[in-house]
This record gives C-alpha cells, sequence and structure tokens, in this order.
C-alpha cells in the first residue's frame, strides 16, 4: 500500500511553523496552526486563568505542517501558563528544542521552580541554556540534570519521558505521560502519543516521587514499582528491575513479571462485548527485537492463534521477532504492518511511528467489554527493564476510542504491508519501501532512540 503523504511548505522560527494553515489532527481533531515566536512568549498573559490543559490523547504528524507541533503546542501550553509559586518536573531521555528550554526559562523568571532530567548521551545548545540559566545543583529551586546511566538503577540509560505541572492555568496536578522527547526529530520524522490526565492528585503525587528518587542518580529501593490509581482507571509500572547483586529471587526481572506479560495474561479472545464477540488487541510499537521482544512477539502470535483480533503496527523488528510473525496460525498470518519508511533512498529509516502503545476492547480479566490502552516510554526490548522506564494502563471508552480512531489512521494511511516469502521471511511490498531484511536503523533520525 502506498503512503498518502502532503507535502507543505513552511517556514519555521524558533522551531515552530509560520503562517501555517488550520489542519485537522491524526485523530480527526482540528487544530491551530502553530504559533509564532511571540505568540509563545506571550501566552501566559493571555486568559491565563481560563486555560487548562486538555486532557486526554494527543498525537502529531510529522512532516504535515501544524500537526507536526500538535504535541510540543501542548506542553508549551502547560508551561507558558505554569503558576508563580507551583513548580514544573520533567524527564526526557533526548531533548534539544530551543523553544522549549527557553519556555522553561521564562517559566524559572516568573517564579515558577523548573527542574529537568534528561540522559546523558547528549548535550545539546538547549540543554546547554537549561544548564546555564537553571544550573546543576539538585539542593537548590532549579536544575537541569543528566543522570550517569539510569538514574533509578544500575545501568543503561533514563528513557522515561513525563511532564508534571503542579498548576497550569486552572487546572491542578496535571500528568503528561507519552513516547514523546523534546527533540526536533520527534516532529519531524516521528509519530508520536502524549497522554494528559488534570486534577488525578495521587497519580502526580506517584510521579512525582519517583522523580525525586530519580533526582538522586542513585539506586532505588525498591527500583521496580507498580501501582494502581483511581480504582483501577491507572495501572503504573516503574522500571527498572534490579540486576546482580542487588536483585534478588523476589524482585529481579523474570518473564513472569514483565510488566507488558502482565498487562496481557488477562485477556480473553472469545465472549467479548464487541461487534465480532472477539477481544481486539491493537499494537504500535517503535523497536522489537531481542528476547524480551521475542518472547512478547509469541504472547500476540498466541492470542491471534485463540481467537483474538490482534493487529500489529510495528517501526522494526529483529530477525527472531519476524520469525515469529512468519510462523502461520491455523487462523493465518498475524495481519502486521510496518510504519518504517525509507524516503530518501539511502536504505536507512527516517519516517515511523515511535509510539509504544496498546490498545484492548473486549473480554478482559472479569469484564467482558473493558476498554483500555498502554502508553510510555518502553519498546519490547532487552534492556529496558534495567533502565528507567514507564508502562502505564489507562482504563476509559473515550481515551481507548481516541488511541484506536489514531491508529487506524497510521494502518491506513502511514503504513507498508508484508508479503511473505518461501523462506518464511518477510517481503516488503509497496514504494520507495525498504524490505524487513537488511532494514537500516543506522540514520541520524533513527539514532535517537
Amino acid at each position: 500500500m502506498s503512503l498518502l503523504t502532503v507535502a507543505v511548505s513552511m517556514s519555521v522560527v524558533a522551531g515552530l511553523t509560520v503562517g501555517a494553515p488550520v489542519a485537522s489532527s491524526a485523530s480527526g481533531e482540528v487544530v491551530a496552526a502553530a504559533p509564532t515566536a511571540s505568540q509563545v512568549r506571550s501566552a501566559p498573559e493571555t486568559n491565563a486563568k481560563r486555560y487548562m490543559p486538555k486532557e486526554g490523547a494527543h498525537f502529531n504528524t510529522p512532516r504535515e505542517g501544524a500537526r507536526q507541533y500538535v504535541i510540543e503546542r501542548e506542553v508549551l501550553g502547560a508551561i507558558n501558563h505554569a503558576i508563580k509559586g507551583t513548580a514544573i518536573r520533567m524527564s526526557m531521555f533526548s531533548f534539544d528544542r530551543m523553544v522549549v528550554a527557553d519556555a522553561l526559562v521564562r517559566a524559572k523568571r516568573r517564579g515558577v521552580s523548573v527542574k529537568v532530567l534528561v540522559n546523558n548521551h547528549e548535550m545539546t545548545a538547549a540543554q546547554a541554556k537549561l544548564r546555564s540559566v537553571l544550573g546543576n545543583n539538585r539542593n537548590k529551586k532549579n536544575w537541569w540534570f543528566q543522570c550517569k546511566s539510569a538514574c533509578r538503577g544500575q545501568g543503561d540509560v533514563n528513557h522515561s519521558k513525563f511532564i508534571l505541572f503542579r498548576k497550569a492555568g486552572g487546572a491542578n496536578y496535571t500528568t503528561m505521560v507519552g513516547s514523546m522527547n523534546m527533540k526536533q526529530n520527534g516532529t519531524d520524522n516521528q509519530f508520536n502519543d502524549l497522554f494528559v490526565e488534570n486534577g488525578q492528585k495521587p497519580l502526580f503525587t506517584f510521579y512525582n516521587r519517583i522523580f525525586n528518587e530519580m533526582a538522586k542518580d542513585k539506586n532505588a529501593k525498591p527500583m521496580y514499582v507498580k501501582k494502581t490509581f483511581g480504582d483501577g482507571k491507572f495501572w503504573v509500572h516503574i522500571l527498572p528491575f534490579p540486576k546482580a547483586p542487588l536483585g534478588t529471587p523476589k524482585t529481579r526481572y523474570t518473564v513472569a513479571r514483565d510488566p507488558m506479560n502482565q498487562i496481557l495474561r488477562p485477556i480473553k479472545c472469545r465472549n467479548a462485548r464487541t461487534p465480532s464477540g472477539r477481544t481486539a488487541v491493537r499494537v504500535n510499537m517503535h523497536a522489537w527485537d531481542g528476547t524480551r521482544g521475542t518472547m512478547l512477539a509469541n504472547r500476540f502470535r498466541d492470542l491471534y492463534a485463540q481467537g483474538c483480533d490482534v493487529k500489529i503496527l510495528v517501526g522494526f523488528a529483529g530477525e527472531k521477532v519476524r520469525r515469529v510473525f512468519a510462523n502461520r496460525t491455523k487462523r493465518g498470518y498475524v495481519p502486521v504492518r510496518s510504519t518504517g519508511f525509507d524516503t530518501n533512498g539511502d536504505r536507512m529509516i527516517d519516517k515511523y511511528s515511535h509510539e509504544k502503545t496498546l490498545m484492548v476492547n473486549g473480554n478482559y480479566g472479569k469484564k467482558r467489554g473493558d476498554k483500555f490502552i498502554v502508553t510510555g516510554s518502553a519498546n519490547h526490548q532487552d534492556g529496558g527493564q534495567y533502565g528507567d522506564e514507564i508502562i502505564m494502563r489507562v482504563r476509559g471508552p473515550r481515551l481507548h476510542s481516541q488511541y484506536v480512531n489514531n491508529w487506524n489512521v497510521k494502518w491506513n494511511r502511514y503504513s507498508h504491508g508484508f508479503s511473505w516469502g518461501a523462506a518464511g521471511m518477510p517481503r516488503a511490498s509497496g514504494p520507495a519501501i525498504l524490505g524487513w531484511n537488511g532494514l537500516g536503523t543506522d540514520s541520524p533520525e533513527w539514532e535517537d532512540e
């Protein structure tokens, strides 16, 4: 299937489009053109008390004018309306967006406490500015800091992506979680998601506690934490798991303890309150490989074989994972499409989905009509279980619809299919598409992750 794209010519000021047309988000929501730099700076003085971060799901669409800045615009709006005397807390894997750094600096100068954690794989101009203005003394009211590896664990990286606002406009206790980084690459080349919740103080307090543990840049006790909030609406898993010598038989990583495995375990494929009677499972995974990825691929294949309505989007999948999906079930092959595209002919992926999402509708646990999504920072790979990661299940029919509607857009317009070769390996079809065999992930666009 060919990719449908619209080329949008635009000018850029401070990383934001100028004079871009009104557009619709990938979920069908009408969004305004990206604000100019002057509009961003003046935002706190405009309708400050009436402003509220918009709850629910937000999605960007790369290379499509205003739509590529949907998530960034939501984050900037909250930063620009953070109230004097309150706090902003941010954890990101990567950060180079100067427009976001400028907004954080302005927030600090009007009396907001600003603390930012970033992984240590890069030092960009935006981060250098934050270090210069906020300092890096973690005993102060404001700071920017890079953990030496995982902030709460023994190695790997800080891959957690969340932002907390004590008060933004008229909203209290705003929590933002998703796949996004504050990165130009994220707006130009990636599909990302952002989930926003206002007023859920226990959830906010929990994430704030995790942030404070991360700020210590030492092994947390315990490292792996899971907790439910809102009568089961939220189920949050905070990684890493401890490794030897700190890990014990009761605390170390096992397949049974894998957070995604825990989330998938209650799924029943039949007798669901859906039109087909089958439980619907939708996946959008950025990177999927290794031993852990193979285990999870088998879990989804098993669900399909058991009768679930499973469909999968993936940016990149390793050979072992590909072989799982190339193993035909009695029902046929698991429907799989790729969001990874080579658009400049260098045989490297340069446009792709960066999301790590799951959507379930149907028979789950004791509910035949449950609807929930899973979002966060964790790919289906090895190593992630030993770094700072978030995996969060959120229940709700409206949120589920937002994510599924956007997933459908990507499936229909921003993905390509595969045929299956005689050797049992996938072979790409469609124009300007790189096949899974030898799929390149060494491009600058992909190396951010």
